[in-house]
């Protein structure tokens, strides 16, 4: 894969959520709540094996979905657990690097573990979908059947292969997100959307919806590491 990093025009961005009813969450705000935040797409350590956001890559998510994480991390308080967040809206130009990565990795696409982006998936749209983790009320990890992102099976949400503690921890995340109207992707144990767009389903052509972003394009853009050259895709 081309080494790619996506930059943001910030003189852009606030109007850009405004359009899109999406709100900007500060590590401030994060603190507050008593949350956190691992963008590992924003490391080396991602199933791409390289960064594709930007270091200052922001939490960008639906302003009703965050009213919803927030409640659920109050009861997960009452566990001394709270809430991690890996990913929330996902401009579609990440998207089609993963997906043209995945295919070129392993030979077939998948529509069950990578959106396809001539659709745009649940995490590219303004009600979107948010990749989270149950953790310690430090931030700590706990366990869990799988990491994320993992490909395999040990995602599925019915996958018992694992510890008690690792199935206690996966279905208390569930079902306090689902508690509030956030529902867990089978697939993908730390994928949830709003029950909003629950009638849609997952691989919806969301196309063919009103959920489409305004303006993404002029906000991300992928660059090349290697001769910084402008890409829009």
């Amino acid at each position: 894969m081309e080494n790619l990093i996506m930059k943001i025009n910030h003189d852009k961005l606030n109007n850009f959520c405004k359009l899109n009813n999406f709100i900007l969450i500060t590590e401030e705000e994060l603190k507050k709540e008593g949350m956190y935040k691992n963008f590992v797409y924003a490391t080396n350590n991602n199933f791409v094996g390289q960064s594709v956001y930007p270091i200052d890559m922001p939490i960008i998510i639906n302003d009703g979905v965050w009213k919803k994480l927030k409640k659920v991390n109050n009861d997960l308080k009452e566990h001394g657990k709270c809430i991690t967040i890996y990913d929330a809206y996902r401009p579609i130009q990440i998207q089609r690097l993963f997906w043209d990565y995945f295919y070129d990795t392993h030979g077939f696409h998948d529509e069950s573990l990578v959106a396809n982006p001539n659709k745009y998936g649940t995490h590219n749209i303004t009600i979107n979908a948010i990749d989270v983790l149950i953790t310690n009320i430090d931030g700590t990890s706990v366990e869990l059947p799988s990491e994320f992102d993992d490909f395999t099976g040990k995602a599925n949400i019915h996958y018992d292969k694992c510890s008690d503690e690792a199935k206690k921890n996966r279905d208390l995340l569930i079902s306090t997100c689902e508690k509030y109207g956030l529902i867990v992707n089978e697939d993908e144990w730390w994928h949830f959307y709003d029950e909003r767009i629950e009638k849609y389903g997952m691989g919806y052509n969301f196309i063919e919806s009103d959920l489409i972003p305004f303006g993404e394009d002029e906000v991300f853009i992928l660059e090349s590491i290697n001769n910084s050259i402008k890409m829009k895709v």
